[in-house]
């Protein structure tokens, strides 16, 4: 009797000649390799004479693909495959061990013999599972929900990670395990539920139609049947006089549903024309003492911020006219490519209280009124033998002290005019918000006609 070993050799033959078609009588001659060779070419469906039975593939070696989010795949396979989440149990499918390669030669040969081999289904499922390892726990693929790490790729259990079933079919769209979480770039990522209190379905705002921060359009009509509820009924309370009710909501809806789209329409009031001239009204009683002097100062606050950016962009001048005077003494033969050419008046550059000083000097006036840094005005101090297309200027090679310096100084100016800007910006966007408000109030007392007594209690 062969060993185990010969009989997986046989089982391997002979299976082979069942699926190309061949009988095992053709092996014996010599032109039973090209028999065998000519029947590989052809369709494994085709039929020959001389076999005299029919063998179907083994459903376990052929018909049964394991998907591509299986586990152990994963760890193996492409990375291009796409991975899925879902129980290991439909992931999984046995391997084929000396077992399983054993039981195949056995239904081979006995299909040649004509005889039935049962299918032995009460095997123990422990050929089913995959040791791994998986997991935080190290564990096998034991059927248990698992879910795959987007970072790392590894598998993991719901119970080992505290994570429900449902929730991570649902609602994650992006997992990642403990081990690769930081906190900045890998994080679990939830999808958003739907916006309806109670449900727990993601919101249709994953898709490319019909987005929508419900999960249905049923349980939006109900978000709005709960809003629309919130509203009092008419003639219901008292303060239903005074504020929109169930009623005039629904009929707002009901006249502008033939329009396609239905709105409140433009704010009732603070839309006089010529109610305000230089930033503030032209009618009495419209602003209290308090907001007269926020705009009165918000404004002379802008207003020197405004002449901040006037100076910031005078630095900037500045520093483009140094640039200029080196690139003149590179052409002239004093400097050459590799000579700094920091002018130390460029000192004064981003200290807005130093360049408005130094502005104010004879030499800053000449220099704004000529458009452009000349030589520096004599003072008695400089060297007389130095030549006066480079006077006051860094004549140094690669210096490390100023490497760079025109870059560095347009960047940190225009910082300080972004800065200035967006303060100023905020400034003009607060007084705005108080005219408004002031505009309404003003316009809504003129329309409601209110008033009040005072009695002096004698």
């Amino acid at each position: 009797m062969a060993g185990p070993d010969s009989l997986e050799s046989e089982g391997d033959v002979q299976m082979g000649d069942a699926d190309s078609g061949v009988g095992s009588s053709s092996l014996g001659n010599g032109d039973g390799d090209a028999t065998i060779l000519n029947s590989v070419e052809q369709p494994s469906n085709s039929n020959h004479a001389n076999s005299g039975f029919e063998v179907k593939p083994d459903p376990e070696e052929d018909d049964v693909q394991p998907p591509s989010s299986s586990p152990t795949q994963s760890k193996m396979g492409s990375k291009s495959v796409p991975k899925k989440k879902g129980t290991a149990a439909a992931k999984k499918v046995p391997k084929k061990t000396r077992k399983a390669r054993a039981k195949a030669a056995k239904k081979a040969a006995a299909a040649k013999s004509g005889t039935v081999v049962p299918d032995d289904d009460d095997e123990s499922s422990d050929d089913e599972i995959d040791n791994g390892p998986y997991c935080i726990c190290r564990g096998p693929d034991d059927h248990r929900w698992m879910i795959s790490c987007d970072a790392c790729e590894d598998w993991f259990h719901g119970e080992c990670i505290n994570l429900d079933k449902e929730l991570g079919e649902k609602l994650i769209e992006r997992f990642v395990c403990p081990n690769c979480t930081d906190g900045d770039l890998n994080y679990t990522k939830y999808k958003k539920t739907c916006s309806l209190s109670g449900c727990t379905d993601p919101a249709r705002l994953y898709g490319k139609k019909d987005r929508s921060v419900f999960c249905s359009n049923e349980h939006c009509d109900a978000w709005w049947n709960l809003m629309i509820r919130t509203l009092p009924k008419k003639n219901a309370t008292i303060e239903a006089a005074e504020m929109l009710t169930q009623e005039d909501f629904m009929g707002l809806l009901a006249s502008t549903a033939n329009q396609g789209e239905w709105k409140l329409g433009e704010n009732p009031f603070g839309n006089i024309e010529g109610f305000w001239a230089n930033g503030l009204p032209t009618r009495p009683d419209v602003l209290s003492d308090e907001e007269l002097a926020f705009l009165q100062t918000s404004a002379a606050e802008r207003l020197a911020l405004g002449n901040e950016i006037v100076q910031y962009k005078k630095m900037m001048q500045l520093i483009d006219w140094a640039n200029q005077r080196r690139q003149a003494a590179i052409e002239q033969g004093k400097f050459t490519k590799d000579s700094c050419g920091y002018d130390h008046r460029l000192d004064v550059v981003s200290v807005r209280h130093a360049f408005a000083a130094w502005v104010e000097t004879p030499e800053g006036q000449a220099t704004f009124t000529a458009g452009k840094l000349d030589t520096p005005i004599a003072t008695g101090d400089e060297d007389t033998a130095s030549d006066a297309a480079t006077r006051a200027m860094c004549e140094k090679k690669r210096c490390k002290a100023h490497n760079g310096w025109y870059k560095l100084l347009m960047s940190a100016v225009r910082n300080q005019i972004k800065e200035t800007a967006t303060a100023a910006a905020d400034k003009l966007e607060a007084e705005d918000s108080l005219r408004q408000e002031a505009e309404s109030r003003y316009e809504r007392r003129q329309v409601e006609n209110n008033w009040v007594e005072v009695i002096s209690e004698e």
